[in-house]
């Protein structure tokens, strides 16, 4: 079999692969159990020395502290949806 015809699937892989760590790295993780919380679950932030650390529902029990504020995990389209406008008249 010639070099180029194994090529492909290689860069096809190492295309997929780089892409996926991407996509993993944007992703907000829970401190505690590193899972991504689900849309609609609610999670809780912690004041740290580096920032913010964001503790899921499931992990919330394990602090003592109580959090410095809690968010509505939304879908990614959240942002991209339309809005009515308050004080526009059709």
């Amino acid at each position: 079999m010639p070099l180029l015809a194994r090529t492909p699937p290689l860069l096809e892989s190492l295309l997929l692969h780089k892409s996926l760590r991407a996509l993993y790295s944007r992703r907000h993780r829970c401190a505690h159990c590193d899972r991504t919380p689900l849309v609609g679950e609610r999670v809780y932030l912690y004041a740290a020395a580096a920032g913010e650390r964001l503790v899921c529902e499931l992990c919330r029990p394990l602090r003592r502290e109580p959090p410095a504020r809690s968010e509505l995990v939304h879908s990614p389209e959240h942002d991209r949806c339309v809005r009515m406008r308050a004080g526009r008249a059709a």
